[in-house]
């Protein structure tokens, strides 16, 4: 998969009146302009950033060049002691990739957005974790790459579909050694109303190390 084919990808989402009201309003926690800004800068690239207001306390890295966000960022809950972590990536613009929950110190899956990989034997395994919502899954599907790390070269290109396991969704990629993938994993859901269906496709773009 080539690089401008993923960024076409995660900026094609198909959303139609798909209220997801929990994630935005923890997308709009991490707005800068909510909180009194501290800025400690770590070298020339990068930029830490620490808010606090009434809530909330802010926390995570910036580029120092174009002001985009990076990496994790934590925003925690004084009042309840709610935690939530959000994963920015940067493909031409900010996006926001994974999010997870933590309430009164405990993981809430099933209200965050994540994947899970592991190395096993001569492959990838993956895990992708998307909240519980009124959508009714219909297929969870990977377009993926597989790239050699030493010869910097695409070596194949693969969609396949992922297996429903309990209450997320995975999938095995065999790889040879020095290879590493990268791709968007969607899951395309619907929601059937008396006259109408709504439809909802959410996306993760995914990155492994080498094994």
């Amino acid at each position: 998969m080539k690089f401008n084919r993923i960024i076409f990808f995660l900026s094609l989402i198909i959303l139609f009146n798909c209220k997801i009201e929990k994630k935005v309003n923890i997308l709009k926690l991490a707005e800068l302009s909510n909180y009194k800004i501290t800025e400690t800068h770590i070298n020339d690239s990068v930029i830490k950033i620490n808010g606090d207001n009434k809530n909330y306390l802010l926390e995570g890295n910036i580029n120092a060049h174009d002001k985009s966000k990076q990496g994790w960022w934590k925003i925690k809950n004084k009042v309840s002691d709610e935690e939530y972590r959000i994963e920015y990536i940067f493909l031409d613009e900010q996006i926001a990739n994974q999010i997870k929950i933590h309430k009164k110190g405990k993981f809430y899956k099933k209200a965050s957005k994540f994947y899970d990989t592991s190395f096993d034997k001569n492959g990838f395994n993956f895990n992708f974790h998307f909240p519980s919502s009124k959508f009714d899954s219909k297929l969870v599907t990977f377009d993926y790459s597989i790239s050699d790390t030493i010869k910097k070269k695409i070596i194949k290109e693969e969609k396949l579909e992922c297996q429903k396991n309990g209450d997320y969704y995975s999938c095995f990629i065999p790889v040879n050694k020095n290879e590493s993938i990268v791709g968007i994993v969607t899951k395309f859901s619907e929601f059937k109303q008396k006259d109408s269906v709504l439809f909802n496709a959410e996306r993760m773009f995914i990155k492994t190390l080498k094994n």
